[in-house]
C-alpha cells in the first residue's frame, strides 16, 4: 500500500515533496558536439542516416529513429534532483546526447515547491524546454497554454502511443477539461515493487518466544497481548504516521478514511461513517485501553517511533514501508545484537488493501515556448523505449553495469555502496526524477532486498480487485468539494484520535454520522459519482 496514494496513492498519497536548486544552463563544448556521431536505433521512421556516418545499434527504440536530429542542438531542462547530483551534465546526459544529438543541460529546482518557482519562470517567459516533476494540477495552476498537449503529437511518439494503448486510464484520468494531456506519466507499476507497505515485526523477538506470525485481528490481539505480558514496560504496537495511520489500517477493514470505491463496488462511498470504520476504531481503542499500543500512538512521528523501535524491548510491531527494513536493521544492529525485522500480514479482517496505482499523475512536460518542441518530445519518447528505459535506469552495459554469468546485475564502480536510485543518480545522473518514468525491469528499483522479497512472497494476493479511479473534476466541482473535504478530513482525524484514546465514546455513533451530514458528506458523494459517471462513459 502506498502512503502516497496521495494519501499514499499517490501520495504515498505518491504527491511528492520536491528538493532543489536552480542553476544556469550552459552549452556543451564544441568538442562534445563534434564527437557526437549520428547513430541509428536500428528502427525505421524519422530522418535517414548520412551514408558517411557510422551506424550504431542502441537496441530497441520502439520505432523512433536515432539520432533525433542531424545537427547537434541544446535543450534546457529543470527538475528535482539529489543535491549531490552532477549538473548540468553527467554520464546520462552525455550518453543521451551521443545517441540523439540533443544536449540536455539540467538545472535543479531551488525550492521544495516547484509550482511557485515555475510560476516565476512562466511570468518572465524563461521556462526551459523540458520541465520535470510536473502534474496535471500543477500545469492547471501555471496555465495549460504554457505546455505542449502531448496527445496532439502522438504520430511522432511511437513509444508513448503504446503506453497510452496499454494504459487507457491515463487519458481517462489525467487529461484536462479540453481533452489534452500535458504530462508524460510515471509508470509506477514498472518501477516500484509489487507491494510497498504493510505490517513489520521484530522477528528476533517472535522467534525468541515462539510467537507465530499473526494473521487477522484476533491473532494480532493475542500476539500483542503476549508481548505485553513478556515485556510489561513495552508498547508492542507503535507508529510513525501519527493520526494518518487510520488511512492505512482502515483499508484492511475494507473501508477508508475518506471517499473511496469499495472492493468490487461501482459507486463512490464515504468511508468514515461505515460499519467497517466503526469496527476498526473499536478494535484500536481496545488495544489502546489494554496498553498494547503506544500511548502517543495517534501523535507519534519519526522521533518518537525511533526512540521505541531502536530499543531492545520497547516496541515490536508497526505498519510502514518495507523499504525501511534494511535501514532500521542497520541502525539497530550495533545496539541490539540479533535485531531482525520481517514483513507481516495485514491486521484487518479484509486481509487486503487498496491496489497501488499503476500510473501516477506525475512526470515530465515540454514547454510550448520551446523552439525545439518536436525534438524535446521525441527525446522523452525515447526514454519510454526499451533502449531508452535501460539508459535512464541502468546506464550502458559494460560501462556502468555488467550482466554477470548468473544473470545478476552488478555496478563495478559502486562496489561497497548501496545499489539504489540515489547512488546511481549521484554517480551517473541515472534515475533522475522526471526523466525516470519507465525502468528496465532489471533496474535497481526492482532489485529489492531479500526482506522486500519476503513481503512480496508473503503477500501473494494483497490488493482489492481494482485500483481507485482517478477522475477529473470541473472547476465548479473543485471549488465546492475542496472545503468540504478539508472540513471532513479534519473531523475524521479528530474523532478517530478521541475514540482510540478513550476520550470520546463510540456509543453515540449516530451523533458522529449526523456531524458528517452537517459537514456535507452527501454533497461530496454526489460530486464524486457524477465525475465517476463521466469517467466511465469515456
Amino acid at each position: 500500500m502506498k502512503m502516497r496514494k496521495r494519501s499514499f496513492t499517490v501520495l504515498l498519497i505518491m504527491v511528492f515533496m520536491l528538493v532543489s536548486l536552480l542553476a544556469a544552463c550552459s552549452n556543451n563544448s564544441a568538442e562534445q558536439q563534434e564527437t557526437s556521431p549520428p547513430t541509428s536505433g536500428g528502427t525505421d521512421g524519422g530522418a535517414s542516416q548520412p551514408s558517411d556516418q557510422p551506424v550504431v545499434d542502441y537496441g530497441d527504440t520502439g520505432g523512433l529513429a536515432l539520432p533525433i536530429t542531424q545537427e547537434s542542438k541544446n535543450l534546457k531542462a529543470i527538475t528535482t534532483t539529489n543535491p549531490d547530483s552532477p549538473l548540468p551534465e553527467n554520464f546520462f546526459t552525455q550518453e543521451l546526447a551521443k545517441r540523439t544529438n540533443l544536449n540536455v543541460q539540467i538545472e535543479r529546482y531551488k525550492s521544495t515547491d516547484p509550482t511557485e518557482e515555475l510560476g516565476l519562470l512562466v511570468a518572465s517567459n524563461s521556462l526551459p524546454d523540458i520541465v520535470g516533476a510536473t502534474s496535471g494540477t500543477m500545469i492547471s495552476r501555471l496555465g495549460e497554454d504554457m505546455f505542449v498537449p502531448i496527445n496532439q503529437y502522438l504520430d511522432i511518439l511511437p513509444n508513448y502511443s503504446k503506453v497510452l494503448e496499454e494504459n487507457p486510464q491515463i487519458m481517462k484520468s489525467f487529461r484536462n477539461a479540453n481533452g489534452n494531456l500535458y504530462t508524460f506519466n510515471y509508470l509506477a507499476h514498472e518501477i516500484s515493487p509489487k507491494v510497498n507497505y504493510g505490517m513489520i515485526f521484530r522477528q528476533d523477538i517472535l522467534d525468541k518466544h515462539n510467537i507465530a506470525l499473526p494473521n487477522g485481528p484476533d491473532e494480532y490481539y493475542e500476539a500483542l497481548k503476549k508481548l505485553k505480558e513478556l515485556y510489561p514496560d513495552s508498547y508492542p504496537l507503535i507508529n510513525y504516521y501519527g493520526e494518518e495511520i487510520v488511512q492505512l489500517f482502515s483499508q484492511s477493514w475494507g473501508t477508508f478514511h475518506k471517499m473511496f470505491v469499495p472492493d468490487g463496488g461501482n459507486q463512490w462511498e464515504y468511508g468514515p461513517i461505515s460499519d467497517e470504520y466503526k469496527d476498526m476504531l473499536v478494535y484500536l481503542a481496545k488495544l489502546y485501553k489494554e496498553g498494547l499500543m503506544d500511548p502517543e500512538f495517534m501523535t507519534s512521528r519519526a522521533d518518537r517511533f525511533d526512540s521505541l523501535i531502536l530499543q531492545p524491548d520497547a516496541g515490536f510491531v508497526f505498519q510502514g514501508c518495507f523499504c525501511r527494513i534494511d535501514s532500521l536493521v542497520n541502525s539497530a544492529t550495533e545496539k541490539i545484537p540479533g535485531f531482525e525485522l520481517s514483513p507481516g500480514y495485514f491486521v484487518g479482517p479484509k486481509g487486503k488493501v487498496m491496489a497501488e496505482a499503476r500510473v501516477l499523475d506525475f512526470g515530465i512536460s515540454v514547454s510550448s515556448k520551446s523552439k525545439n518542441i518536436e525534438d524535446a518530445l521525441k527525446l522523452i519518447d525515447y526514454l519510454y523505449s526499451p533502449s531508452g528505459s535501460t539508459l535512464v535506469s541502468m546506464g550502458v552495459e559494460d560501462v556502468t553495469f555488467k550482466v554477470e554469468p548468473d544473470g545478476t546485475i552488478s555496478y563495478p564502480e559502486l562496489q561497497g555502496k548501496a545499489l539504489n536510485r540515489t547512488e546511481l543518480e549521484i554517480a551517473y545522473g541515472l534515475n533522475m526524477t522526471g526523466f525516470l518514468n519507465r525502468s528496465d525491469p532489471r533496474g535497481v528499483t526492482k532489485n529489492v532486498s531479500p526482506k522486500y522479497m519476503e513481503a512480496v512472497e508473503l503477500l501473494q494476493d494483497p490488493f482489492w480487485q481494482e485500483e481507485q479511479p482517478v477522475m477529473s473534476f470541473t472547476e465548479d466541482e473543485i471549488s465546492t468539494k475542496t472545503p468540504i473535504e478539508d472540513a471532513l478530513l479534519k473531523a475524521v482525524f479528530e474523532y478517530s484520535t478521541k475514540v482510540i484514546m478513550g476520550t470520546e465514546s463510540i456509543d453515540d455513533w449516530e451523533s458522529w454520522v449526523k456531524k458528517n451530514e452537517k459537514l456535507g458528506y452527501q454533497k461530496l458523494v454526489d460530486i464524486y459519482n457524477a465525475a465517476y459517471e463521466r469517467y466511465n462513459n469515456q
